[in-house]
């Protein structure tokens, strides 16, 4: 399939470096996502207080497109070439490359058209579409770290576009250039990435190459991986307009604080899917490491995220009006569902996407995300005006769990492993310690204070009661954490190479 010799920085790994790497990678990928929210607050907090809402506005549309932009461009083609067992080419690099210059760059030139008569939104977001062209020149680069699992690499040009967008936007909105200098950091942002790439890739930037026969071979599976990212943005979209229109807008400020307060476990979860696709990707010809890396995974994640999860939901009703204010504590009925259905269906997921991916099976994770999403809706929708905000929590409840019989079901059809029954302990455990935090942070008025002792409750109730159900396994989790720090602080002499 690949024309040529494979291209720098591909290298094969012995098991213990893959492991090693893995590991790495979760806790690496999990800070930077800690550091860049922080970070991303923080520059927020000082922009709010120099433009009015309108301008959020503005940015926010052109965001939009820029998030649009990215889906049709990349295509999940990338993705196919990182799944593959032989290195990409040169050429197929190349080839890659061209065909997302090409399309970022007729989008760019459509919106900057259009920016004249259409006016300032529209001029603002073809300033912002226009970072599109830096960053597909990043997408051969990308592959190819993420097939060595070279994390470390990747962050660096991650938290450069952070810092350099950061910096850029604070100092222009302060010089008085308003909205534009938000809309100017994203070029800036996109830029800086290209620029810390050619730096930090063994390949550099690839040269693009139109030869699109290439990676013709890739369009099946890169068309339907793309879909299931299309699907997510698409129901979070369709989602906040219903809430909007059934609800009202205060329930949808009501979800979307909620949401907020659950990035923090989902950034540990996406940490995990990031790393788990390339990692079974190098697993695939050898059937029973991969079949034991998989049950591993959800016992794992099902234990570690439990705790998070289980914390945070007995804290809700006191953390919420606690730190946002007691306008917003009704905000907190929607966390309990929400933390439930990412307990179940993001334990599950972690273990089976990457796998099925790693097959070429992107139907079945497409199929989920699909069953997921029209579950989370038919669940949501009939209760907004009973329940309001919670009946969304309610719906990512019911939504995570068809998530996981789907994606279990295509697992177990490939290889003989079961995903439920590691489930069952860190599911009743959690649903009981939570329930005790919520019941202590309620009866304590509230209140910061009796937020922090609910979630203490819940935190303490958890561990003692997953310790007394499953030591070994609960040991393993420890072990697990301590050796993904342990490896992200260690530097091996292939990597320092590659």
């Amino acid at each position: 399939m690949g024309a040529g010799a494979p291209h720098g920085g591909d290298e094969a790994l012995t098991g213990g470096e893959l492991r090693r790497r893995a590991k790495a990678g979760v806790f690496v990928v999990s800070s930077r996502g800690l550091v860049i929210l922080v970070l991303g607050f923080a520059g927020n907090v000082v922009v709010a207080r120099l433009l009015d809402p309108h301008d959020f506005g503005v940015v926010a549309i052109g965001m939009s497109f820029v998030l649009f932009a990215g889906l049709v461009s990349d295509g999940g083609l990338g993705a196919g070439l990182i799944r593959r067992t032989e290195p990409p080419s040169s050429e197929e690099l190349g080839a890659l490359s061209a065909l997302q210059l090409g399309v970022t760059l007729a989008m760019t030139g459509l919106a900057a058209a259009l920016a004249v008569p259409l006016g300032r939104i529209a001029s603002v977001t073809a300033v912002m579409v226009a970072s599109m062209p830096f960053v597909a020149l990043q997408f051969p680069g990308r592959i190819l770290l993420e097939r060595a699992l070279l994390y470390r690499r990747l962050v660096a040009v991650e938290m450069s576009q952070v810092l350099c967008y950061q910096a850029w936007a604070i100092g222009t909105v302060a010089a008085g250039f308003g909205v534009w200098g938000l809309a100017t950091a994203t070029v800036v942002r996109a830029l800086a990435g290209t620029v810390v790439m050619a730096f930090v890739c063994p390949a550099g930037l690839v040269r693009p190459r139109p030869t699109f026969r290439l990676i013709r071979p890739l369009v099946g599976f890169g068309l339907r991986f793309q879909a299931v990212n299309a699907t997510w943005l698409l129901r979070d979209q369709l989602l906040n307009v219903s809430v909007a229109a059934l609800g009202g807008v205060s329930q949808l400020g009501l979800w979307a604080l909620a949401k907020r307060l659950m990035e923090v476990p989902y950034l540990i979860l996406q940490s995990l899917w990031r790393v788990s696709f390339p990692t079974m990707s190098r697993l695939m010809s050898d059937r029973d490491r991969a079949t034991r890396l998989v049950r591993q995974a959800v016992e794992i994640t099902s234990v570690g995220m439990g705790f998070v999860l289980t914390t945070l939901a007995g804290s809700a009703p006191g953390l919420v009006p606690g730190v946002f204010g007691a306008q917003w504590r009704d905000a907190a009925a929607a966390v309990p569902g929400a933390c439930l259905g990412l307990a179940v269906g993001g334990a599950v997921s972690v273990a089976t996407q990457g796998y099925l991916y790693a097959l070429g099976d992107a139907r079945s994770v497409l199929r989920a995300s699909l069953l997921q999403a029209l579950t989370w809706f038919a669940v949501t929708l009939p209760l907004i005006a009973p329940l309001g905000v919670a009946s969304v929590g309610l719906g990512w409840c019911a939504a995570g769990v068809v998530e996981a019989l789907v994606l279990g079901r295509a697992t177990r059809r490939r290889i003989p492993v079961g995903l439920f029954r590691p489930l069952l302990a860190p599911v009743l455990v959690g649903t009981g310690a939570a329930a005790l935090g919520w019941a202590v942070s309620a009866r304590g008025g509230g209140t910061l204070g009796s937020g922090l002792a609910g979630g203490g409750c819940s935190a303490v109730f958890y561990a003692v009661g997953m310790t007394l159900a499953d030591r070994r396994l609960v040991r393993r989790t420890c072990g697990f954490a301590t050796s993904s720090v342990r490896a992200a602080l260690s530097r091996s002499r292939s990597e320092e190479s590659g």
